[in-house]
């Protein structure tokens, strides 16, 4: 007879716990659903990518992001890690890919440093698609961005690893800095290019436009024939094609044919690659307006567009303000003595 009722007590103990096992599995909303007259969302109160859609009577029915997204209390869908704020509600889905270079579904994601501290995969529906950041900067997976090395918190991905330079400034507190929170150094190989030197020591790059060179005594860019050692930078092209060069981008400034004339870029590019990832977002974006389960509302930059984070659309543009964080173009005037230079930019 004990052993019976011991017997019914542990079963009823297991089903306790089972029951408890259960229950924690399954959300709790951080706020009440109200009746409306229409349906909205709640966050779960644990549960980063879970949240409750709340129907028009006021019951919640669970929800999942996707994999690899988190639900946005701020924009009310579900969105990339990098712009959802979890605090209090870490917990996630189990990661559902199998994909070696994606741990979960979707997302930005790092190559390792030993490998290349520039290139990520976007990875959408478990397929990964290798990306690059612009010259001179990194992707930071906390960001979800390229930024500047030394804007990022990635050890492995120093500035001066990445490129390959140490300011003359580093490691000295009261070093003489030619534009206030910074200096400009000239590159070792290439004329258009240069490093800016913050206060701290660490390197940034920048670049001059396409028929200007770096002048590294008045840290500007200049006319060639100022820069006795960059004077046969462009050799015999004349400005007119290279501005046109600059209108094609930066990779037609190489490709001229044996009469000098201007002829498009070639680059190589995996277009087959591009397509399915393209296909892929805007496969996502119309189940979003269809309200299937895909319900995040806006797609994350690779690059993204602060002051603080850079695209290839003004990477290699000019000399660069710590505090400002924008680039812009350092030119002295071309009729100019080359004493007459503006220091604040």
């Amino acid at each position: 007879m004990k052993k019976f009722i011991c017997g019914v007590g542990g079963i009823f103990l297991q089903a306790v716990l089972l029951s408890l096992l259960i229950a924690g599995t399954f959300g709790d909303p951080k706020e009440e659903c109200q009746p409306r007259n229409k349906t909205y969302n709640i966050a779960d109160s644990k549960q980063c990518d879970m949240y409750h859609e709340c129907g028009k009577a006021g019951k919640p029915f669970e929800r999942l992001c996707d994999d690899g997204f988190q639900f946005s209390e701020e924009i009310n869908a579900c969105d990339y890690p990098h712009n959802v704020n979890c605090s209090g509600r870490e917990l996630l889905q189990e990661p559902k890919s199998v994909h070696p270079h994606c741990p979960r579904m979707n997302g930005f994601y790092a190559f390792p440093p030993a490998d290349s501290c520039q290139k990520f995969y976007h990875c959408l529906e478990g397929n990964a698609y290798e990306k690059t950041c612009p010259e001179g900067v990194i992707f930071d997976p906390k960001l979800g961005a390229c930024i500047h090395p030394d804007l990022s918190h990635r050890k492995d991905c120093r500035p001066d690893i990445v490129l390959n330079f140490t300011c003359p400034n580093y490691g000295k507190k009261f070093a003489r800095l030619r534009f206030g929170d910074h200096d400009r150094v000239s590159h070792p190989t290439n004329c258009r290019k240069f490093f800016i030197c913050l206060a701290d020591g660490k390197p940034r790059v920048g670049g001059c436009p396409l028929g200007k060179v770096f002048n590294p005594k008045l840290g500007v860019c200049d006319q060639p024939k100022k820069v006795p050692q960059c004077k046969d930078y462009y050799g015999k092209r004349d400005p007119a094609k290279l501005a046109k060069l600059a209108e094609l981008g930066e990779e037609a400034s190489l490709n001229l044919n044996e009469d000098d004339e201007v002829s498009e870029p070639h680059i190589e590019t995996d277009d087959s690659e591009e397509e399915q990832e393209n296909e892929a977002v805007e496969s996502k974006n119309a189940n979003a307006n269809k309200g299937k389960k895909f319900h995040t509302k806006r797609q994350a930059p690779a690059f993204a567009p602060d002051a603080t984070q850079v695209g290839p659309e003004n990477l290699l543009t000019g000399p660069q303000n710590q505090n400002s964080g924008k680039t812009s173009v350092v030119d002295s005037d071309d009729d100019s003595a080359d004493e007459d230079v503006d220091e604040d930019d």
